[in-house]
């Protein structure tokens, strides 16, 4: 592992984010419950058929599944890799107390082939499940590569923690790197930004790979791209967004997002954080309708961006674009 001295700012006890955002809690978390005006959520949502994933992927191509939320099974390399596994059917402290998931996972954890890795963004319910990666422990023993503080709340002994630009070899040919986002940290009422939040970006044969995990816009974009190039691939948030005086911040919305990938120089882009918890007061249709309309003014302005949105489950194979050689 290589260690980089320009990580998070971290105080000794909190850490920060670049913008110097903590991100909305207290009063305005309780303003935002006492006015809250959430949109339209279907109870139930079904998913389309999807195929079972292949066992291994082993040529010179990226093989991406969303599953849902932000739970992304990737194939390159030889690897089987997931990013913020959640199987729970609600995102919070117990299997009945927290936010109900619409949406089953587009994959059944059955079908998953064996996993390797697991990129764990930050520590929230909706991206860091304790009973999922238990069920991933014991079946797959896979390694976990997450954030600084994050590994006390995994329930696995093999775990790599990692600051803001450090990095970790997967494999003699795949590195990946913690990146820095905009947005927080907790799981109760006294832990707030103990721990570090993240994304990663993978350098692989294949091309590079960005996992922006869950984030509000900021100059992070730009520095990722700066230290690593165009990207071949992106997963980049745009759910969970409304009311914007307490979510911009820590997410995006779907004009912000297009945005992001953008700057990132991305090949191609798939949207993760959405039509799967209602977590915000964006309803179930609003990022997905906003992500069009964003498409659309770019497009009229003349800009070209292959911004996906493929049906949860249908992989989808992205092409070799070599990306710099490992050193």
């Amino acid at each position: 592992m290589t260690h980089n001295t320009s990580g998070a700012p971290f105080d000794g006890r909190r850490f920060s984010n670049l913008s110097g955002h903590g991100g909305s809690g207290g009063w305005a978390a309780l303003r935002w419950m006492l006015t809250r005006r959430p949109g339209r959520w279907p109870a139930q949502v079904e998913n389309p058929p999807a195929p079972k994933p292949l066992d291994r992927v082993a040529d010179d191509t990226i093989r991406a599944t969303l599953i849902g939320h932000a739970t992304v099974l990737l194939q390159l390399s030889g690897l089987n890799i997931l990013t913020d596994p959640i199987w729970s059917i609600c995102a919070g402290p117990t299997s009945w107390l927290g936010v109900k998931r619409v949406r089953a996972p587009a994959i059944a954890f059955a079908d998953l082939p064996k996993i390797d890795i697991v990129l764990l963004s930050h520590n929230h319910y909706d991206h860091l499940d304790r009973p999922t990666l238990a069920a991933l422990a014991k079946r797959d023993d896979p390694l976990i590569v997450t954030g600084l503080k994050v590994a006390r709340s995994v329930p696995s002994r093999r775990t790599v923690e990692l600051d803001w630009w450090d990095s970790h070899r997967l494999s003699p040919d795949v590195r990946a790197t913690y990146v820095p986002a905009e947005h927080f940290s907790a799981r109760g009422a006294f832990d707030r930004n103990a721990s570090l939040w993240g994304g990663f970006v993978l350098e692989t044969p294949a091309g590079t790979i960005y996992f922006a995990g869950d984030t509000g816009d900021g100059t992070h974009f730009a520095a990722i791209h700066a230290r690593f190039g165009p990207m071949a691939l992106s997963f980049i948030p745009i759910g969970a967004y409304q009311p914007r005086w307490m979510m911009a911040p820590v997410h995006m919305n779907p004009a912000e997002a297009v945005a992001a990938s953008r700057t990132v120089a991305s090949a191609v882009t798939l949207p993760i954080h959405f039509g799967v918890f209602p977590l915000a007061d964006d309803g179930f249709d609003d990022p997905t309708i906003g992500l069009t309309a964003a498409l659309a003014a770019i497009e009229a302005a003349g800009i070209s961006l292959d911004f996906r949105l493929p049906p949860f489950g249908q992989p989808v194979v992205i092409e070799t674009m070599p990306s710099r050689s490992l050193r």
